[in-house]
Protein backbone atom coordinates (compact mmCIF):
# COMPACT_ATOMS: atom_id res chain seq x y z
CA UNK A 1 0.00 0.00 0.00
CA UNK A 2 1.52 3.59 -1.24
CA UNK A 3 1.94 6.37 1.30
CA UNK A 4 -0.74 8.20 -0.41
CA UNK A 5 -3.56 5.42 -0.27
CA UNK A 6 -2.43 4.97 3.58
CA UNK A 7 -3.11 9.02 4.06
CA UNK A 8 -6.43 8.98 2.59
CA UNK A 9 -7.48 5.46 4.18
CA UNK A 10 -6.87 7.13 7.52
CA UNK A 11 -8.48 10.61 6.39
CA UNK A 12 -11.63 8.58 5.26
CA UNK A 13 -11.60 6.87 8.88
CA UNK A 14 -11.53 9.57 10.39
CA UNK A 15 -14.25 11.49 8.96
CA UNK A 16 -16.74 8.86 9.18
CA UNK A 17 -15.65 8.52 13.01
CA UNK A 18 -16.40 12.28 13.57
CA UNK A 19 -19.87 12.43 11.42
CA UNK A 20 -20.60 8.30 12.25
CA UNK A 21 -21.12 8.44 8.42
CA UNK A 22 -20.55 5.09 6.59
CA UNK A 23 -18.98 4.99 3.10
CA UNK A 24 -22.47 3.51 2.20
CA UNK A 25 -24.28 6.86 3.28
CA UNK A 26 -21.87 9.24 2.01
CA UNK A 27 -21.56 7.34 -1.40
CA UNK A 28 -25.81 7.58 -1.34
CA UNK A 29 -25.57 11.56 -0.52
CA UNK A 30 -23.25 12.54 -3.00
CA UNK A 31 -25.81 10.48 -5.96
CA UNK A 32 -28.77 12.24 -4.18
CA UNK A 33 -26.55 15.77 -5.14
CA UNK A 34 -26.16 14.88 -8.22
CA UNK A 35 -29.48 13.88 -9.27
CA UNK A 36 -30.87 17.29 -7.88
CA UNK A 37 -28.04 19.02 -9.98
CA UNK A 38 -29.63 17.22 -13.04
CA UNK A 39 -32.96 18.37 -12.14
CA UNK A 40 -32.61 21.60 -11.43
CA UNK A 41 -33.02 24.19 -14.83
CA UNK A 42 -31.90 28.14 -14.98
CA UNK A 43 -34.60 30.41 -14.57
CA UNK A 44 -36.85 30.69 -18.13
CA UNK A 45 -38.19 34.27 -18.88
CA UNK A 46 -41.66 34.54 -19.84
CA UNK A 47 -41.44 35.01 -23.32
CA UNK A 48 -40.12 31.67 -23.32
CA UNK A 49 -43.17 30.38 -21.51
CA UNK A 50 -46.08 30.42 -24.18
CA UNK A 51 -47.81 27.71 -25.45
CA UNK A 52 -50.50 26.67 -27.97
CA UNK A 53 -51.89 29.33 -30.43
CA UNK A 54 -50.28 32.03 -28.93
CA UNK A 55 -46.69 30.44 -29.00
CA UNK A 56 -47.25 30.09 -33.42
CA UNK A 57 -48.36 33.61 -33.37
CA UNK A 58 -44.60 34.78 -31.67
CA UNK A 59 -43.07 32.23 -33.93
CA UNK A 60 -44.26 33.98 -36.36
CA UNK A 61 -43.63 37.39 -35.60
CA UNK A 62 -40.31 36.64 -34.74
CA UNK A 63 -39.84 35.30 -37.88
CA UNK A 64 -40.65 38.39 -39.75
CA UNK A 65 -39.11 40.24 -36.93
CA UNK A 66 -35.65 39.24 -38.59
CA UNK A 67 -36.66 39.31 -42.47
CA UNK A 68 -38.09 36.23 -42.79
CA UNK A 69 -41.11 35.34 -44.33
CA UNK A 70 -43.71 32.59 -42.94
CA UNK A 71 -46.93 30.66 -44.91
CA UNK A 72 -49.27 27.90 -43.28
CA UNK A 73 -50.43 25.06 -44.98
CA UNK A 74 -53.16 22.59 -43.97
CA UNK A 75 -51.16 19.49 -44.87
CA UNK A 76 -47.57 18.29 -45.95
CA UNK A 77 -49.24 17.62 -49.86
CA UNK A 78 -49.74 21.11 -50.15
CA UNK A 79 -46.30 21.95 -49.94
CA UNK A 80 -45.30 21.44 -53.33
CA UNK A 81 -47.88 23.54 -54.63
CA UNK A 82 -47.09 26.38 -52.25
CA UNK A 83 -43.60 26.43 -53.34
CA UNK A 84 -44.10 26.90 -57.08
CA UNK A 85 -46.49 30.04 -55.90
CA UNK A 86 -43.08 31.01 -53.93
CA UNK A 87 -40.63 30.98 -56.82
CA UNK A 88 -42.86 32.66 -58.77
CA UNK A 89 -43.54 35.31 -56.43
CA UNK A 90 -39.94 35.59 -56.26
CA UNK A 91 -39.18 35.34 -59.84
CA UNK A 92 -36.63 32.52 -59.42
CA UNK A 93 -36.67 29.49 -61.80
CA UNK A 94 -39.07 26.40 -60.82
CA UNK A 95 -36.49 24.21 -59.75
CA UNK A 96 -35.62 22.93 -55.69
CA UNK A 97 -32.58 21.00 -54.35
CA UNK A 98 -33.28 18.94 -51.02
CA UNK A 99 -31.84 15.95 -49.11
CA UNK A 100 -33.24 12.65 -48.79
CA UNK A 101 -35.89 13.60 -46.42
CA UNK A 102 -38.54 11.32 -46.13
CA UNK A 103 -41.35 13.60 -45.69
CA UNK A 104 -40.46 15.17 -48.54
CA UNK A 105 -39.87 11.71 -50.62
CA UNK A 106 -43.66 10.81 -51.12
CA UNK A 107 -44.70 14.48 -52.57
CA UNK A 108 -45.97 15.12 -56.33
CA UNK A 109 -42.82 17.51 -57.58
CA UNK A 110 -44.18 16.94 -60.79
CA UNK A 111 -44.27 21.19 -61.36
CA UNK A 112 -40.96 21.67 -60.35
CA UNK A 113 -37.14 20.64 -61.46
CA UNK A 114 -36.42 19.00 -58.00
CA UNK A 115 -33.14 17.42 -57.40
CA UNK A 116 -31.89 15.58 -54.36
CA UNK A 117 -28.16 15.95 -52.56
CA UNK A 118 -25.91 18.30 -51.18
CA UNK A 119 -25.92 21.88 -51.90
CA UNK A 120 -24.50 23.79 -54.93
CA UNK A 121 -22.94 26.92 -55.83
CA UNK A 122 -25.39 27.61 -58.28
CA UNK A 123 -28.06 26.57 -56.54
CA UNK A 124 -31.05 29.40 -56.30
CA UNK A 125 -33.21 28.06 -53.84
CA UNK A 126 -33.25 24.89 -51.47
CA UNK A 127 -35.09 23.26 -49.24
CA UNK A 128 -34.87 21.33 -45.52
CA UNK A 129 -37.10 20.05 -42.92
CA UNK A 130 -36.48 21.85 -39.61
CA UNK A 131 -36.05 19.54 -36.42
CA UNK A 132 -38.12 22.35 -34.31
CA UNK A 133 -38.77 25.89 -34.75
CA UNK A 134 -37.89 28.49 -31.51
CA UNK A 135 -41.19 30.88 -30.51
CA UNK A 136 -38.74 32.92 -28.25
CA UNK A 137 -36.55 33.98 -31.33
CA UNK A 138 -37.90 32.40 -34.36
CA UNK A 139 -35.01 30.48 -34.99
CA UNK A 140 -34.95 27.22 -36.98
CA UNK A 141 -32.69 24.31 -35.72
CA UNK A 142 -31.35 21.79 -38.10
CA UNK A 143 -29.80 18.95 -37.75
CA UNK A 144 -27.30 17.83 -40.22
CA UNK A 145 -26.70 14.62 -42.49
CA UNK A 146 -28.49 12.73 -45.62
CA UNK A 147 -31.82 13.65 -45.24
CA UNK A 148 -30.65 17.50 -44.74
CA UNK A 149 -27.14 17.79 -45.73
CA UNK A 150 -25.70 20.99 -44.49
CA UNK A 151 -24.66 22.77 -47.29
CA UNK A 152 -28.51 23.04 -48.34
CA UNK A 153 -28.99 25.97 -45.82
CA UNK A 154 -26.21 27.79 -46.07
CA UNK A 155 -25.55 27.69 -50.33
CA UNK A 156 -28.52 28.55 -51.95
CA UNK A 157 -29.51 32.36 -52.00
CA UNK A 158 -33.45 31.31 -50.87
CA UNK A 159 -33.24 28.74 -48.02
CA UNK A 160 -37.10 27.15 -47.76
CA UNK A 161 -37.22 25.68 -44.35
CA UNK A 162 -40.38 22.82 -43.25
CA UNK A 163 -41.82 22.76 -40.02
CA UNK A 164 -44.45 20.72 -38.20
CA UNK A 165 -47.06 23.22 -36.11
CA UNK A 166 -46.02 20.70 -32.83
CA UNK A 167 -42.42 21.28 -33.92
CA UNK A 168 -42.51 24.55 -32.54
CA UNK A 169 -41.07 24.69 -29.02
CA UNK A 170 -41.02 27.86 -26.58
CA UNK A 171 -37.68 28.27 -26.21
CA UNK A 172 -34.26 27.47 -26.30
CA UNK A 173 -33.96 25.16 -23.36
CA UNK A 174 -37.31 22.77 -25.11
CA UNK A 175 -34.93 23.12 -28.10
CA UNK A 176 -31.89 21.46 -26.57
CA UNK A 177 -34.37 18.73 -25.37
CA UNK A 178 -35.58 17.81 -28.82
CA UNK A 179 -32.15 17.89 -30.43
CA UNK A 180 -30.87 15.35 -27.42
CA UNK A 181 -34.17 13.30 -28.46
CA UNK A 182 -33.91 12.96 -31.71
CA UNK A 183 -31.09 10.59 -31.51
CA UNK A 184 -27.46 10.31 -31.99
CA UNK A 185 -25.91 13.83 -32.22
CA UNK A 186 -25.26 14.60 -35.72
CA UNK A 187 -21.98 16.42 -36.95
CA UNK A 188 -23.62 19.80 -36.87
CA UNK A 189 -26.77 21.78 -35.56
CA UNK A 190 -27.59 24.87 -37.33
CA UNK A 191 -29.93 27.27 -35.65
CA UNK A 192 -30.93 29.91 -38.22
CA UNK A 193 -32.72 33.28 -37.28
CA UNK A 194 -33.59 34.77 -40.70
CA UNK A 195 -31.37 35.81 -43.54
CA UNK A 196 -27.67 35.45 -43.28
CA UNK A 197 -26.53 39.29 -42.51
CA UNK A 198 -23.02 41.70 -42.05
CA UNK A 199 -22.20 45.19 -41.57
CA UNK A 200 -18.73 44.10 -41.65
CA UNK A 201 -18.12 46.80 -44.71
CA UNK A 202 -18.84 50.00 -43.96
CA UNK A 203 -21.34 49.44 -40.80
CA UNK A 204 -24.09 48.93 -43.55
CA UNK A 205 -26.17 46.09 -43.42
CA UNK A 206 -25.99 43.28 -46.05
CA UNK A 207 -28.27 40.31 -46.34
CA UNK A 208 -26.70 37.70 -47.84
CA UNK A 209 -23.35 38.10 -46.94
CA UNK A 210 -22.68 34.79 -45.40
CA UNK A 211 -25.38 32.13 -46.93
CA UNK A 212 -29.38 32.87 -47.78
CA UNK A 213 -30.06 36.00 -48.95
CA UNK A 214 -33.79 35.58 -48.04
CA UNK A 215 -35.59 32.61 -45.48
CA UNK A 216 -38.37 31.41 -45.95
CA UNK A 217 -40.65 29.06 -43.19
CA UNK A 218 -43.23 26.97 -44.45
CA UNK A 219 -45.49 25.70 -40.94
CA UNK A 220 -47.15 22.69 -41.88
CA UNK A 221 -50.55 21.65 -39.56
CA UNK A 222 -50.46 18.16 -37.59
Amino acid sequence: MSGRVRILSRLRRSLSEEAGVTDEERREAVAARLRLAGAQTAPVPEIARTEGAAMLERFEAKLRGVDATVTRLGAMADLPGAMVEELRARNLPRAIRMGEEPDFAGLDWAELDATRGVGRLEEPATLSRGLCGVAETGTVALRSGPDNPVTLTFLGETHFMVLKASDVVPGLEEMWARVRRAGPMSRTVNLVTGPSRSADIGQVLQLGAHGPVAVHVFIVED
